[in-house]
C-alpha cells in the first residue's frame, strides 16, 4: 500500500498565500514591502550616525588629534540630532501605518461576520481573533485552549488532542484535509436553532511545516433554515403525490386513525394494551409511508410514552393514552385542512368523485348471494370487478423498501416479482397488507447490509428483495392456498441473538428446547427483536408479531427461514378464495 501524502507536502502546496488569498492581498503585500524599505533606510541612517561618532572618538587611538574645534563639534552634534529626529519621524510614520493596517484588517475580518482565531500545536489560541468570535463561539478565545473555546466534553477532548497532535507531526500517513474531517465540524451554540459551522485552514512556515491552524466559525443558520424549508416543501409535494396515487390506502389509514382515537377514549389496562400498541406501531409506519412527518413523530413519542415502565397505575396509562389520542386527532384535523383544497374538502366521505366505492361492489355481491345467484357467477363478478393481481397489492411495499433504503443509506435493486400472480380481493386482506410494511422495515433495517459490508462479503453492493406468489394445492382442505414468499439476500437472522433476547424476557421458557430453525420463529412473538437500539423504523419487537396475527386471522400460517449472512425468507400461506367477504361492523 502506497503511503499517503504527508501534511508537510500538503501544506507546502497550499502555501501562505492561501491564508492571504483575499481581494486586497496584493495591496497588503505591497504595503508590507514599503514598510520593509523604510525600515532598512532607518537602520542605514542609524549605522552612519554611529560610525561618525565612533570615528570621532577613535581619533586619539590612531594618533590623531581629537576634535577640539567647537564649530566642528557643534556640526557633528546637530547632524546626529537631525538624523535621530528624522529616524524618530520615519519610525512614527511606520508605526502609524502599521496600526492603520491592523485596524483595517480588523475591520475587514469583523465585517465578514465570521469568527477567526488560530491555535498552535498545544491548542493555545493566539491573542488575535475577530470580534465575531464573541457571538458565534460565545467566548473570548485569547490565551485559552481551543477545547475550552469549543466547549468539548471530557470524552471529546482526548480524541481532539490526538488528532491535533497528528496534525503537527513532521510526517504521518494522513494529509491535513484528511485529519480535519475528524475535528468538530459544528459548534453547539446556546441559542437553539443556531447552526455554527467550523472550518480549519493551515498556516505553514517557509519550509512548509505547520506552525498553527486557523479556525473559521460561520453562522449558517439562515442557510440551514432554508434547506429545512426546502425539505419540508419537498415532503409536502411527496405527501400530496402519495395521497393522489394511493387515495384508497390513504383513506384506510385515516379510518384506522379514527378508530384508534375512539379506542383511546375507552378504559384500557396496561396489561391488555398489546392490541393498542400493535395498532399504534402499524399506524406510525403508514404515516411515514405518506410522508406525514408531524403525525409519525407524534405517534412515535406517544408509543415511547406508553411503554414507560414507571407507570404507577392503569389510570395513568389511560390518561396518557387519551392525551395521545387527542394529539393524533389534532394532527389529522390539521392534515385534512391542509390538503382539503387540493384533494377535496369531503375527502373522508368521497365527495362528488365519480367512482364506485369498494364496499358497494361487495354489497351487490352479497345481494346476489341472498337472491340465490349461482356462486360461480358471483365469484366471476368479484374476480372481474373487485379483484386485482396480488402482486399489485405489493406496490406500497415496494415503495416503502425504496424510501427506507434512501433514509438508511443502503442500496437495493427493484423488487423481483415472480410466480403466477393470482387475482385476490383486497378487502379481506386489507389489514394483512397494512401489516406487512413491518417486513419491509425489518428487511432494510435488519437484513440488507451497508454497501461496505456487502462488498466485504463478496456480495453485490445493492441488495435484492424477491416476492414470489402462486397458488398451491392444500391436500387437507382440498382447496387452493395462496403462497407468498418474501425473501432477501441480506444479513440473515442469528439464532444466538434471538436466544439472547429470549433469555432477557423469558429465561425459563420452552424456547430452550428449540432448534435453531425453530427458535428464529420466536421473532414473531411480542417484544422479541434482535436489535438492542430502538429507532422510529424498527427495534420494538412488535412489527412481526402484528404480521403473524393478521396472517392467523386470515386462517393462514407464516414461517421464517434464514441462513446467516446469506438472507432470510418469509413463507406466508393463506387460504385462497373469491367468496363474498363478510360485511365489516362499524
Amino acid at each position: 500500500m502506497s503511503k499517503m501524502e504527508s501534511p508537510k507536502q500538503t501544506v507546502s502546496a497550499k502555501g501562505p498565500s492561501e491564508v492571504l488569498d483575499f481581494a486586497g492581498g496584493r495591496a497588503a503585500l505591497t504595503e508590507a514591502n514599503r514598510h520593509k524599505d523604510i525600515l532598512f533606510t532607518s537602520l542605514t541612517g542609524v549605522a552612519c550616525i554611529v560610525i561618525v561618532l565612533l570615528v570621532a572618538l577613535a581619533l586619539p587611538v590612531f594618533g590623531r588629534q581629537p576634535i577640539t574645534s567647537l564649530p566642528i563639534f557643534i556640526i557633528m552634534v546637530l547632524t546626529s540630532l537631525a538624523g535621530v529626529i528624522e529616524l524618530c519621524i520615519i519610525n512614527y510614520q511606520v508605526h502609524r501605518s502599521v496600526v492603520n493596517q491592523a485596524l483595517l484588517t480588523e475591520v475587514l475580518l469583523n465585517s465578514l461576520g465570521q469568527g477567526y482565531l488560530s491555535f498552535n500545536a498545544k491548542g493555545v489560541c493566539s491573542q488575535v481573533y475577530s470580534q465575531a468570535c464573541l457571538d458565534l463561539l460565545e467566548s473570548n478565545p485569547a490565551g485559552k485552549n481551543i477545547v475550552e473555546v469549543l466547549q468539548l466534553s471530557e470524552d471529546q477532548r482526548g480524541d481532539f488532542k490526538d488528532w491535533v497532535d497528528m496534525l503537527f507531526m513532521p510526517s504521518h500517513a494522513l494529509s491535513f484535509d484528511d485529519v480535519i474531517k475528524f475535528l468538530p465540524q459544528t459548534f453547539q451554540h446556546s441559542s437553539k436553532g443556531r447552526h455554527i459551522a467550523l472550518m480549519y485552514r493551515p498556516v505553514p512556515d517557509k519550509s512548509g511545516q505547520l506552525i498553527s491552524v486557523i479556525l473559521i466559525a460561520t453562522d449558517l443558520t439562515e442557510e440551514t433554515e432554508a434547506q429545512l424549508r426546502a425539505r419540508m416543501q419537498q415532503n409536502y409535494v411527496d405527501m400530496i403525490c402519495r395521497i393522489f396515487k394511493e387515495r384508497n390506502q390513504f383513506m384506510t389509514t385515516i379510518t384506522h386513525l379514527r378508530n384508534f382515537i375512539k379506542e383511546s377514549k375507552t378504559p384500557v389496562k396496561r396489561d391488555d394494551s398489546s392490541s393498542v400498541l400493535r395498532l399504534l406501531h402499524t399506524l406510525k409506519a403508514s404515516a411515514k409511508h405518506f410522508s406525514l412527518d408531524a403525525l409519525s413523530n407524534v405517534i412515535h413519542r406517544m408509543e415511547a410514552d406508553l411503554r414507560n415502565p414507571n407507570f404507577d397505575s392503569d389510570a395513568e396509562f389511560q390518561a396518557r393514552l387519551k392525551k395521545g389520542g387527542e394529539e393524533v386527532n389534532a394532527c389529522i384535523e390539521a392534515l385534512l385542512e391542509q390538503v382539503g383544497d387540493l384533494i377535496g374538502q369531503d375527502i373522508e366521505g368521497g365527495g362528488n368523485l365519480r367512482e364506485i366505492d369498494e364496499e358497494t361492489i361487495y354489497d351487490f355481491a352479497r345481494k346476489m348471494s341472498s337472491q340465490g345467484v349461482n356462486p360461480e357467477v358471483i365469484r366471476q363478478y368479484l374476480a372481474t370487478i373487485a379483484a386485482i393481481p396480488v402482486q399489485e397489492a405489493f406496490r406500497q411495499f415496494e415503495r416503502e423498501i425504496k424510501d427506507l433504503a434512501v433514509i438508511m443509506g443502503k442500496k437495493v435493486k427493484p423488487i423481483h416479482f415472480s410466480g403466477s400472480n393470482p387475482r385476490v380481493l383486497m378487502l379481506p386482506m386489507e389489514e394483512f397488507l397494512l401489516s406487512i410494511m413491518h417486513i419491509s422495515r425489518n428487511i432494510i433495517d435488519h437484513g440488507i447490509e451497508p454497501v461496505v459490508t456487502r462488498l466485504a462479503r463478496g456480495k453485490d453492493p445493492a441488495g435484492l428483495i424477491s416476492i414470489h406468489t402462486d397458488l398451491i394445492d392444500n391436500p387437507q382442505t382440498g382447496r387452493k392456498t395462496l403462497q407468498i414468499l418474501i425473501s432477501d439476500d441480506g444479513n440473515g437472522i442469528d439464532p444466538a441473538l434471538v436466544r439472547e433476547k429470549l433469555t432477557s424476557i423469558d429465561p425459563n421458557g420452552s424456547w430452550k428446547n428449540d432448534s435453531d430453525e425453530d427458535v428464529i420463529q420466536r421473532i414473531m412473538q411480542w417484544e422479541v427483536s434482535t436489535r438492542n437500539e430502538i429507532s422510529d423504523i424498527s427495534g420494538r419487537g412488535v412489527g412481526m408479531e402484528a404480521v403473524e396475527r393478521e396472517v392467523r386471522l386470515l386462517g393462514g400460517t407464516i414461517r421464517v427461514s434464514s441462513e446467516l449472512y446469506r438472507g432470510t425468507r418469509f413463507d406466508i400461506r393463506i387460504p385462497y378464495g373469491l367468496d363474498v367477504p363478510e360485511k365489516k361492523v362499524a
